[in-house]
């Protein structure tokens, strides 16, 4: 039997696929299960397994090439199957490109133009230097009398087309660079998030000393057993999962008239890439200990960095971590991931004097910012949430 391969959908917001990579040639033995095709989703790139075996028979799209969700771009079959017939159909021919029609009308003017040649009226200067730069007299106005062409027109013309030639030859002043799928998918999610979604922020300053210690002690110990090295983001995974546990409005998502409280808390943390950003999910994170928390998200971060998610890695979150303290950032403000209510954005840890029981000291400050759908969640909701999450991470004995 005949299996069509069709371009998969990887996600509620994947459209089209691009296919960058065929992984068997046409004539190739395939087994199920073997990986197929890698392709381009607007948020990774992913293996694409053959959903049956026998040969490859036809390859209906090339590497490059974007495809829109469900259409057919291969057959695997046996040798004497006989295949649909639109995998036979000839691809219709591409539609010149713009360039193509403008040269196409170009020639065919010229061509209605060509007159019989006619004596030309020019001085024997004028010849005589015409030859030398090569220049067509025809192409020329002679401003003598009865229109003769004199050496000026023959200097003006060839200095009025190295003009021209110098403002081809000029560098644009810009370069246009195509958006990638990523790209288009990011800027449509976050202006829809925009435009739909009323945003409001509450923002508290974090002591994160005791965290800051707590995390030099344990860091040899997370090495030495699960080759792991404990960080800032693992500590802030395990205290929003239990912060959730408390506040479920903020783990839920708007549907219409109705607000979904989600049972499982799935945790998508922020990963930037050279050209866009990817949300790798951590399921049921409240269920995890800090040890299993740092393990798995260092291993969802680093396939995140190299496009080699699974779908169900990257879709499902309920709620967004985003921090770019690494980057030096002091404080910023997210844009909520839809659909889900909220998101948390954080900054780097400095050294700040504070006052302590009427004295100055110093002491290691984190900035969080709660970005909330003001549908979902009020203010004071977010901020009891906020204290919940600056409590635990203050005394974060609690978080291992």
């Amino acid at each position: 039997m005949v299996t069509e391969v069709i371009m998969p959908k990887m996600g509620q917001t994947m459209e089209k696929g691009k296919i960058i990579k065929w992984l068997k040639k046409e004539g190739e033995k395939v087994r199920r299960g073997e990986p197929l095709l890698e392709i381009e989703t607007d948020k990774t790139t992913i293996e694409v397994e053959a959903r049956g075996s026998g040969i490859l028979r036809k390859i209906l799209a090339q590497e490059g090439e974007e495809v829109p969700i469900a259409t057919p771009i291969a057959y695997i079959g046996e040798e004497d199957e006989p295949l649909p017939e639109k995998a036979m159909a000839p691809k219709p021919a591409a539609e010149p490109s713009p360039k193509e029609e403008i040269a196409k009308i170009t020639r065919l003017k010229e061509e209605a133009e060509v007159k019989p040649v006619a004596r030309i009226k020019a001085s024997p200067l004028a010849k005589r230097i015409a030859k030398e730069k090569g220049v067509d007299l025809t192409k020329v106005r002679g401003s003598g009398p009865g229109g003769r062409i004199t050496k000026e027109d023959v200097l003006n013309y060839v200095a009025s087309k190295a003009s021209e030639a110098a403002a081809v030859k000029a560098e644009p002043e810009f370069e246009v660079v195509p958006m990638t799928s990523m790209r288009k998918a990011i800027a449509k999610k976050m202006a829809e998030s925009k435009a739909t979604v009323p945003h409001f922020y509450v923002s508290t300053e974090v002591d994160m000393t005791e965290a800051v210690k707590m995390r030099e002690r344990l860091l040899p110990k997370f090495e030495a057993e699960t080759s792991v090295r404990l960080s800032f983001t693992h500590l802030l995974v395990k205290a929003v999962a239990e912060a959730l546990e408390e506040f479920p409005q903020l783990n839920s998502t708007l549907e219409g008239e109705n607000i979904k409280l989600w049972k499982n808390i799935n945790i998508g943390i922020a990963v930037g890439l050279e050209d866009g950003l990817i949300v790798p999910v951590l399921r049921q994170a409240n269920t995890l200990s800090l040890k299993e928390i740092a393990s798995r998200v260092t291993s969802l971060v680093a396939r995140a960095r190299e496009k080699r998610l699974r779908e169900d890695e990257f879709t499902g979150g309920t709620f967004t971590i985003s921090n770019m303290g690494a980057l030096d950032v002091d404080s910023f403000i997210a844009i909520i991931n839809v659909p889900e209510t909220a998101i948390l954005a954080t900054g780097r840890i400095k050294d700040k004097p504070v006052i302590i029981n009427e004295a100055i000291a110093i002491r290691k400050i984190m900035t969080m910012t709660l970005s909330v759908d003001h549908r979902v969640v009020d203010g004071v909701l977010a901020a009891r949430f906020l204290q919940k999450v600056k409590g635990l991470l203050e005394q974060p004995e609690k978080l291992s």
